[in-house]
């Protein structure tokens, strides 16, 4: 049976690489002890539906591809903060305990249910880091969230965790808790700063991207839905708000200030709403020029297997169109917010002429006044009032 190739797909499920210029401070040393790691002999589940297989990486692109399309959950792997003293890494391990209402789990299989021993542990991690640095308060822990869509199981997403810690974590100490207090289950993952052989543990961008698809692997591995794309993948350009600017705008909520990339995007957003016309933005060129890239592709795709020999293939097909055509509009979040205000500045306009017209009362237009005859004008200045009166007949021949 022929099977169409869609190889070139994955260079639309690729993570963008690299950052903004920005030196690496460790991303590479991470992934060099993971590499020593896998040389060693790791284990690593399999789902057995990875990239490899019938087809080789064919099987994997399409797969991917159902998976995307379908709106599939996407896991979410992100660094929430960075404790830097032995105080500041014991509070934020009791904070994930609930101060000592929940289990905490380390790298080693241990369950910790007191906060004395997680102070332990805090020092030890502490003592770790002063043994490689001479900084009075170097960086301890970098604490990470992984989390999944309402609905998932908590159960099976910590043991996924767990199976993503023990393989890409291998270097370093860890602890981790599993929170379902909020409806979307979610597990902390705090990782010491230091690891073996002085390995230091600062992730990347390209690090939290492989770890996303090693995360959703494991959850596809407990038959739990999950995929891992990078947003431009499935169409959206904006960014989603992050953790501090969210808590700092709640805050401001009741009365304190916006943070300032928002005060920031708001002066924008009023400098577009202004202009005629719009003069798009160099960044905004930039995401409309991506999303056509990406529904360039799935478009192409879904052609290729519109000819396969395979119904699966057909039906996958008009999955991808039906897709792309639901994608978002490739607006910025000023742009959006651009739009919003010059739409309500001209439903105010006219509100503000129709008040102003109700300001002023209205009256019935009057009718011209015929002009005053007085006597004097009758009889003019100076003279006798002329008399109208018509002659008759004879008065007329004389």
């Amino acid at each position: 049976m022929s099977r169409p190739n869609i190889d070139f797909l994955d260079d639309s499920f690729r993570p963008a690489s690299g950052g903004r210029g920005k030196k690496d401070r460790g991303g590479k040393i991470v992934a060099g002890a993971l590499l020593a790691a896998a040389a060693k002999g790791s284990h690593r589940p399999s789902d057995g539906k990875g990239s490899v297989g019938k087809g080789g990486a064919r099987v994997g692109a399409r797969d991917k591809l159902a998976r995307v399309t379908k709106k599939t959950p996407e896991v979410m792997v992100k660094v929430s903060g960075r404790q830097k003293g032995g105080t500041h890494t014991a509070a934020h391990l009791e904070y994930i305990a609930r101060h000592g209402k929940l289990e905490v789990e380390t790298n080693d299989g241990q369950t910790i249910k007191n906060v004395a021993e997680l102070r332990e542990l805090a020092r030890e991690w502490t003592d770790d880091e002063l043994a490689s640095t001479k900084r009075r308060e170097p960086l301890t822990s970098v604490s990470m969230v992984m989390s999944m869509p309402p609905g998932t199981d908590p159960e099976k997403l910590q043991q996924a965790v767990r199976a993503f810690a023990r393989v890409e974590l291998e270097p370093f100490k860890y602890a981790m808790a599993l929170h379902t207090d909020e409806a979307h289950p979610h597990v902390h993952l705090t990782v010491a700063a230091r690891g073996e052989g002085g390995v230091r543990f600062h992730p990347t961008k390209p690090d939290l991207a492989l770890w996303r698809e090693s995360f959703a692997r494991e959850l596809r591995a407990r038959g739990i839905e999950a995929e891992a794309t990078p947003r431009r993948a499935r169409g959206i350009v904006q960014k989603p708000e992050q953790i501090a600017v969210r808590k700092i705008r709640e805050r401001s909520a009741t009365g304190g200030e916006l943070p300032q990339v928002m005060r920031d995007s708001q002066a924008t957003a009023r400098s577009m709403a202004k202009e005629q016309p719009a003069k798009p933005r160099p960044w905004e060129v930039q995401a409309f020029v991506k999303q056509a890239a990406i529904r360039e592709s799935y478009t192409k795709a879904a052609a290729l297997l519109d000819g396969s020999d395979s119904q699966a293939d057909r039906d996958l097909a008009r999955q991808t169109r039906a897709f792309v055509a639901a994608m978002p509009s490739p607006v910025t979040r000023d742009r959006a917010e651009a739009q919003l205000i010059a739409q309500a500045s001209r439903s105010q306009k006219p509100k503000a002429r129709d008040d102003q017209d109700q300001a002023q009362p209205t009256q019935a237009p009057s009718r011209p006044q015929e002009p005053t005859r007085t006597r004097a004008a009758d009889q003019g200045a100076t003279g006798p009032k002329v008399s109208r009166k018509r002659p008759s007949e004879p008065e007329r021949e004389r």
